[in-house]
């Protein structure tokens, strides 16, 4: 299976992944046969993209966070949103059902790591990591996930791992204390939404560390995540070492999560864009050590990608060659549009080769209702 903008979705497709709504309910079952009128129907919800059963490849993403685990989740953030809201109209705070909450997010958040960190095939396909929907909490579980895998090939402990897991998980629980208007402003927010809307770092800090046991290491991640190494970040305009080493590397993924998730007023960019992103921000934003640590840590070209060569050649990724993410093995099935009997080349020995860009279908299985979709 593979996963497509939505516009690339044609009726008699199978969905290979099963959609969750906002709440974390099932909204439509794995194996449905997709109809235009289903279809239509995605797109007024605002679905981007979703996961099709295609000829090319047999692969099933695994889901590292299981629906059950997945709707706990939710149900333990709109506890911790309610208490908040509460909070915010002058309610007092019961500090027991609050660290109750955190608890039993601390016991999921275990399972997660240790499954994460089990999970090898995690580490070498991107695409197995954001597989959920773009909303606040999923954005906060698709982070903590990056996270993870950046914290095992920098060396953490599984004590380090967890508590910047739980971090990147509350990293912005202060939103809740923002005005939704401007929260789900689809355009450019004003100066002064801006500044407001910057307040949610310190406010949720604040909250953390006044009415939870949350250690300081992650609640710390809520107040700093929007520190930068130059010291043009908020909220203390800190720079680099005076930075938490779990609220740089939370920044990263928080940033490449963003890039690579569909929004109400932009499409995703793709992996390789966003990690381009990510390397010109080093030495500025983003920390030059840890920046290295996430580029090999992330495969830009997961297994089964599909991908266009430089000299007309259209093929999936076949295999990775460890240690050289950007040069992997690739599958051939089309030369300049033209269908041909399947062969591999192996981008390490054939250095005039290089990836032009990841491609959605290929040129010869493409109708002609796809050709006027640009992105």
């Amino acid at each position: 299976m593979r996963r497509i903008p939505i516009e690339y979705a044609r009726e008699g497709d199978i969905l290979g992944q099963t959609l969750y709504n906002s709440y974390g309910g099932m909204l439509l079952r794995k194996e449905t046969l997709l109809t235009d009128s289903i279809i239509s129907k995605l797109k007024r919800q605002g679905y981007y993209s979703l996961y099709i059963k295609d000829k090319y490849t047999d692969k099933e993403i695994e889901e590292i966070i299981k629906p059950q685990m997945r709707l706990r989740i939710h149900q333990l953030h709109e506890e911790m949103q309610g208490i908040i809201r509460e909070f915010n109209d002058g309610k007092k705070v019961n500090i027991n059902s609050v660290n109750k909450n955190i608890m039993d997010l601390n016991e999921i958040v275990e399972e997660i790591v240790n499954e994460t960190i089990l999970n090898k095939d995690v580490l070498l396909n991107l695409e197995n990591i954001s597989i959920y929907d773009d909303y606040t909490l999923t954005h906060s579980i698709n982070m903590m996930l990056l996270s993870i895998v950046i914290a095992c090939d920098s060396g953490f402990n599984m004590y380090q791992i967890k508590k910047l897991a739980i971090g990147c998980i509350f990293h912005d629980i202060g939103k809740t204390f923002i005005p939704i208007e401007i929260i789900n402003k689809p355009g450019s927010l004003t100066n002064e939404e801006f500044e407001f809307m910057k307040l949610h770092s310190e406010k949720g800090y604040e909250f953390l560390s006044n009415y939870t046991d949350l250690h300081a290491v992650s609640r710390n991640i809520a107040l700093s995540h929007h520190e930068r190494d130059d010291g043009l970040g908020y909220p203390r305009g800190l720079k680099k070492d005076e930075i938490h080493i779990f609220s740089r590397i939370a920044a990263i993924c928080d940033v490449f999560d963003a890039l690579t998730s569909d929004r109400p007023y932009r499409r995703a960019l793709s992996v390789q864009e966003s990690m381009e992103y990510i390397l010109a921000c080093g030495g500025g934003q983003f920390s030059i050590e840890i920046i290295r640590t996430f580029s090999n840590s992330i495969n830009i070209y997961a297994k089964d990608t599909l991908v266009m060569l430089n000299d007309g050649r259209e093929g999936l990724v076949y295999e990775t060659n460890v240690g050289f993410n950007t040069r992997p093995k690739i599958k051939i099935y089309g030369e300049n549009g033209r269908k041909v009997n399947p062969y591999v080349v192996d981008l390490m020995e054939n250095n005039n080769l290089i990836i032009e860009r990841t491609i959605h279908k290929f040129s010869f299985d493409i109708d002609h209702s796809y050709e006027d979709i640009r992105f």
